[in-house]
């Protein structure tokens, strides 16, 4: 938490007020004097009381220099404004800052932009990502550094022969992260993100759900491969850009769904469906949910391992459904039938852990597939045996009886 030391609308002209200014959570507070409203704003109380407008558009910007000695540009701004014998400014909403830049835009010209991460304590993800450099293209190379002190730390820079928008850069490093997150089954905690190198700018914003690290780490058994030239490069960046074209609105919902915190029921129901959107999506031929369900679960070697003999005994239906593709297909529904008779027709009470972890591994395994990423096969079964002994550690009955 910082002191706020003066504070300006234009950047131009600062004046002296008592605040506060917290930069990670983008918490503005600050008051002053009746008699500084108008210098300060160019407003008075009848605005603030009668013009709400008019003064939504003179606070939507704020430049504040704090106790460090830095100017920060704070925008797309909205306040509270409470008063009693001075003037408070609480902020509601600050939506980008910009630490060492005066700027009323959201977008700013640089050659590097780097996003630093990490992962709490001496992780295992450190055994599988290594530092080393590769062109995206001719103009743009990433720069992936790892190094480790009380956590295990990813900083993602990409840096560009001529100036470009900051935008632009940032957008291939959380391609990147998007790409680690399918080979390590986890996203790493993202930090702050640094512009430039020499007047190094800092930028804080809120962070998309689908980027936020879940406060459960799992303990690495879902990792599948490493991060290396091999598997994470030009061709790869390119393959998979491509995918996200087709697939962007159930890509980010695989994301939103997996990163979340939530009830792995819902989750679970999210699953099914983004299976069935991605198949549509890539242009396959039309089957029925239950058809596509099997199609995945055999789609690759690893994939037919997901699924063991007790996920396989047959259900007493028409089709003789594996009871694990029979609840999966009733799951997707969910939400149409929360009621304790359906609970022999969908994923119930511990069986949707044991679900979700079948179906997050089998939709990974079928993007990497699909962009010919490679990974260690040979992890996929012993994965499918640490689900299977905690299966009989909570004692769990997957019943292939149904209600009919």
């Amino acid at each position: 938490m910082l002191d706020i030391n003066r504070i300006s609308i234009d950047s131009t002209n600062f004046f002296e007020v008592d605040g506060k200014f917290d930069k990670e959570n983008r918490k503005i507070l600050f008051n002053f004097s009746f008699e500084q409203l108008k210098t300060i704003f160019d407003i008075n109380i009848q605005d603030i009381l009668f013009m709400n407008d008019a003064v939504m558009k003179k606070t939507k910007n704020i430049y504040i220099l704090c106790s460090d000695g830095k100017y920060y540009s704070c925008l797309e701004c909205v306040f509270y404004i409470h008063i009693q014998h001075k003037i408070v400014f609480s902020s509601i909403a600050v939506n980008f800052i910009f630490e060492n830049a005066l700027t009323n835009q959201t977008d700013i010209k640089t050659k590097k932009v780097t996003v630093k991460s990490y992962y709490i304590g001496h992780s295992i993800h450190s055994a599988y990502i290594k530092s080393y450099t590769f062109n995206y293209n001719y103009r743009k190379k990433v720069i992936i550094k790892t190094y480790t002190d009380e956590n295990f730390h990813i900083d993602i820079s990409v840096e560009a022969k001529n100036e470009c928008w900051y935008s632009e850069l940032n957008d291939i490093i959380y391609t990147v992260i998007e790409i680690m997150m399918l080979i390590f089954g986890d996203i790493p905690i993202i930090g702050e993100t640094n512009i430039g190198e020499e007047q190094e700018v800092k930028a804080y914003f809120e962070i998309a759900d689908k980027y936020k690290a879940p406060k459960k780490r799992n303990n690495g058994k879902e990792i599948v491969g490493s991060i290396t030239e091999k598997t994470l490069n030009k061709d790869i960046i390119k393959k998979f850009e491509n995918f996200r074209k087709n697939t962007k609105i159930i890509y980010d919902l695989y994301m939103t769904t997996i990163n979340s915190e939530g009830y792995k029921e819902i989750k679970n129901c999210n699953l099914v469906q983004i299976m069935e959107g991605l198949y549509k999506t890539l242009g396959m031929p039309k089957m029925d949910l239950r058809d596509i369900l099997i199609y995945y679960f055999n789609n690759s070697k690893s994939s037919k391992k997901l699924l063991t003999r007790k996920d396989k005994r047959k259900v007493k239906d028409p089709n003789n459904t594996p009871i694990f593709i029979y609840k999966a297909n009733n799951h997707r529904n969910y939400l149409s039938h929360l009621n304790l008779k359906q609970n022999k027709n969908v994923f119930y009470q511990l069986e949707n852990i044991y679900a979700y972890w079948k179906l997050t591994m089998c939709i990974r395994l079928y993007i990497l597939e699909y962009l010919s990423v490679s990974y260690e096969a040979e992890k996929i079964s012993r994965y499918v045996k640490e689900i299977d002994d905690w299966a009989k550690k909570n004692k769990l009955r997957f019943s292939a009886k149904i209600n009919n």
